[in-house]
């Protein structure tokens, strides 16, 4: 058998703008992503069109085995389950960027507030302060230049990619691995979770709850980009 895996998200009945732009929530490719990111998600490509899902596994292997090439990003749609009615829109070199340093919590993580979970993407764990907006942002560079900051979306939009240059981290209730901001801020290194589910933001108020758990601008959050996991308060990280 081939070491060739497919990782990814897609949707059903919309188009594939709706997926980069980051405003729907996306469903896994596979089913090993469907128990560890998808917990209240009952379908993956792979589960429910094993025939498109496997077609495309086929593609990923010719690409990488016959043709020689690199880790490949994959464009694709579907009309129907017959793998006569799936079409590659494009396919491109994948960049990927290697961690300068390896980073995890201290404490186990049955010692930390579990606040939610959703879709890590750049590994790596970080802890800081809450932000809604560049005017957060920049108040917490001028008064906490020592802190680490988390910008919290609803939705990764491709116009918050300012915002998320100056962040050092990134949560979303909406929007899956393969958006635009997530990938931008994956290809910057910055620790990221999408998709987290039972997140809602008040942007008015700078306020957001998460499963029940309330946060606001300023108070302190962190994030494990390997686990997908949210929690309440700052830890002690350790790096490698």
């Amino acid at each position: 058998r081939s070491g060739i895996n497919l990782y990814g998200d897609f949707t059903l009945c919309s188009q594939g703008e709706d997926i980069v732009s980051g405003l729907v929530h996306t469903l896994p490719i596979t089913e090993s992503q469907r128990r560890d990111y998808y917990s209240d998600c009952s379908l993956s490509l792979e589960s429910e069109f094993p025939e498109i899902y496997n077609a495309l596994l086929e593609l990923a292997t010719q690409l990488v085995d016959t043709y020689g090439f690199v880790h490949q990003e994959i464009e694709f749609t579907f009309e129907s389950d017959n793998p006569d009615d799936l079409y590659v829109l494009q396919t491109r070199n994948q960049k990927l960027k290697k961690q300068k340093n390896l980073s995890r919590f201290v404490p186990a993580p049955d010692k930390m507030k579990l606040a939610g979970r959703g879709i890590g993407i750049g590994g790596g764990a970080l802890s800081g302060i809450l932000t809604f907006d560049m005017e957060d942002l920049k108040e917490a560079m001028n008064n906490h230049p020592g802190e680490k900051r988390i910008l919290v979306r609803p939705d990764t939009v491709p116009d918050d990619i300012p915002l998320i240059f100056s962040c050092d981290g990134l949560i979303t209730g909406r929007g899956g691995a393969t958006s635009h901001a997530a990938v931008t801020a994956a290809s910057l290194g910055k620790v990221c979770v999408v998709s987290c589910k039972g997140l809602t933001v008040n942007e008015a108020d700078k306020r957001c709850s998460i499963n029940g758990i309330n946060f606001k601008s300023g108070d302190g959050i962190s994030i494990d980009g390997s686990l997908g996991n949210v929690y309440k308060g700052v830890y002690e990280i350790q790096y490698e």
